[in-house]
């Protein structure tokens, strides 16, 4: 008997949830239908909203990208009032306002921005720096690359900035660090690295303040560097500004040697207390090598000229002028003649150097006075005064 009423029971229960369920399915559409129709407005506002926003962001886009800051800064704003993307909107913005140099506004939005997660907050200091640094506030932008070069230190932006910020403060030793990180990203090729290091040397010897300490640095030089002819240069500059001219000629000798360039002739003319005679024959075994360098007849002229061969100065400094005119050549012949008392042609040596700088050509020289005599009777020089 129990087991007939609990079979009953549950056929009882069977035939009424059959005959609720449709009534239960079509309660149920019907308030979902009633809660999609209540809220259709509001979909359909927001939906208009969005389509609004971003036809506001892609103008905005194009009007940045053709340098209509204020257009695009207008219609940025429009965008960043919907849901969605919201940093990359404030970003664009605040480059926008960046653009009209409104770095208040520039700064309001980056505040803005969405940095809820790393990536955010990483594109957000990305862009502070590179307005910072487009601004030229070096110091500025470096802290904040800085930080992010710890966090991603391949990224080729954050390289490329920092490199820039360094090389503009002067930060040669931090630059140097970043080089071979700056090659792998492809940001600098073998000759921009070399260049890179180049800059380095020379600014390293440039800081010497004694002449001691300008000797250690060019030491402490690695070799290819010491075989740099711009390196060279800036060693013997920096030594004969330091009063140390001494300490030149062993070096741009050498240097000279490995690889003529007439240029590094100009500091071999500036000798120390005593070495003068021993220049002077280093510069006539040259000349039998490089007969037509005038930088190498400009030197030989002050060399003798130190030496009281005033005669072979004369010609020597005249010769360089008939090959090719400059103004240290016009200003040394100039300071001769002034010494030797002509100074009508003196000043018109002056008058040339004058015009030179100015970028005009040079006026003959007056008279006979500046020729020389055949060049087999200045083969050689002799190492003795001439009255």
């Amino acid at each position: 008997m129990k087991s007939v009423f609990l079979f009953l029971i549950a056929i009882a229960l069977a035939l009424f949830a059959a005959a609720v369920a449709p009534v239960f399915n079509a309660v149920w559409v019907l308030v979902w239908v009633i809660m999609r129709l209540w809220r259709m407005p509001a979909d359909t506002a927001r939906k208009m909203r969005e389509q609004r926003a971003l036809v506001q962001l892609e103008k905005g886009l194009l009007a940045l990208t053709e340098g209509d800051f204020i257009t695009a800064e207008r219609a940025l704003q429009k965008s960043a009032g919907s849901h969605g993307r919201t940093t990359a909107r404030y970003l664009a913005a605040a480059e926008a306002a960046d653009g009209q140099d409104a770095g208040d506004r520039a700064e309001w939005y980056l505040g803005q921005a969405d940095t809820r997660n790393r990536k955010q907050k990483f594109l957000v200091e990305l862009t502070r720096a590179r307005m910072l640094t487009s601004n030229g506030d070096f110091g500025g932008a470096k802290p904040i690359l800085e930080g992010l070069h710890k966090r991603r230190r391949k990224h080729p932006q954050v390289l490329e900035l920092l490199a820039r910020c360094y090389r503009e403060l002067g930060e040669w030793e931090p630059l140097l660090k970043l080089l071979p990180g700056m090659q792998k990203a492809g940001i600098v090729d073998e000759q921009k690295a070399a260049e890179l290091k180049e800059q380095t040397a020379v600014a390293d010897l440039q800081r010497s303040k004694d002449a001691n300490e300008l000797q250690a640095d060019w030491r402490a030089l690695p070799k290819a560097m010491q075989r740099n002819s711009e390196v060279v240069m800036t060693f013997a500059d920096q030594a004969i500004r330091l009063g140390a001219p001494e300490k030149t000629e062993d070096v741009i000798r050498s240097s000279l040697k490995r690889e003529w360039n007439s240029k590094l002739l100009i500091p071999y003319g500036e000798p120390g207390a005593d070495d003068t005679p021993k220049r002077l024959k280093q510069c006539e075994r040259w000349l039998q090598s490089y007969p037509d360098d005038h930088w190498l007849h400009l030197t030989l002229g002050r060399l003798c000229a130190r030496e009281e061969l005033w005669g072979k100065a004369r010609q020597h400094m005249i010769r360089s002028l008939e090959i090719e005119p400059t103004v240290a050549g016009y200003d040394s012949l100039g300071q001769l003649l002034e010494r030797k008392g002509e100074l009508e042609l003196a000043m018109a040596c002056f008058r040339n150097a004058l015009r030179m700088n100015q970028g005009k050509d040079p006026l003959p020289l007056p008279g006979d006075q500046a020729k020389l005599a055949p060049p087999e009777e200045n083969a050689q020089l002799t190492s003795e005064p001439e009255d």
